[in-house]
């Protein structure tokens, strides 16, 4: 039964459909044994469809849903204003990074062939799992002799972004422009990757990044 049609009883005119943000998947039991952690888990998922089984749910329940829409919605909004001001921050922040990736994030072209840094487009690093962003960005990579076409090196910037809310910052905002449409990277999050990767001495390869943007079981 769709989310419009099982709530048109408690709600005037129903709901016409799902907002995107609330795109999760939601079961109810017949017995009603849902709780609100359930729903609440449910509203931050990014997948699926809100379903309901079984025999009609309690009016009770019914309002209780609604309510916890509503109350998502304030969460979208909150969340929408941190992704703001991070993106904000991080674009500031990236001036520091346009001489070697340019203000496209497509890396500065040093004729004939070359560049300074690689494209950040669609770059697995930048959009991929966020701690292999984090570790290239905190501890700088080496440089890979065997590709001769990028010039540059990356410098570590772990004491320029002391701060976790500028690492979320920056990491926010490459993830976010260039046409890349990665999620956002939090202060908290940042603070879990300066942790993981504090004992990391000197500058990465490759194939550290590779290993860091595995996706790990939770």
């Amino acid at each position: 039964m769709e989310l419009g049609n099982w709530l048109a009883g408690v709600n005037p005119g129903g709901i016409s459909r799902v907002p995107r943000r609330f795109s999760g998947r939601l079961i109810f039991s017949s017995t009603g044994s849902v709780t609100e952690n359930h729903v609440s888990a449910w509203l931050r998922k990014d997948r699926g469809a809100l379903i309901v089984t079984g025999q009609p749910a309690t009016t009770d329940m019914k309002y209780f849903v609604l309510t916890l829409l509503a109350a998502s919605a304030a969460v979208a909004t909150a969340d929408d204003a941190q992704k703001a001001k991070l993106m904000e921050a991080g674009k500031a922040a990236y001036t520091n990074c346009m001489a070697c990736h340019g203000a496209d994030g497509a890396g500065v072209a040093i004729p004939p062939d070359k560049k300074m840094a690689p494209s950040l487009i669609g770059s697995k690093i930048v959009t991929g799992e966020p701690a292999a962003l984090a570790l290239a960005i905190l501890k700088g990579i080496q440089k890979d002799p065997a590709n001769a076409q990028i010039l540059g090196i990356m410098a570590p910037l772990e004491a320029q972004l002391a701060d976790d809310e500028k690492l979320a910052a920056v990491m926010t905002y490459v993830r976010g422009s260039f046409t890349n449409t990665a999620g956002v990277v939090t202060p908290e999050d940042a603070k879990k990757f300066r942790e993981q990767f504090k004992d990391v001495k000197g500058q990465v390869t490759r194939a550290q990044l590779e290993e860091a943007g595995k996706k790990k079981d939770k």
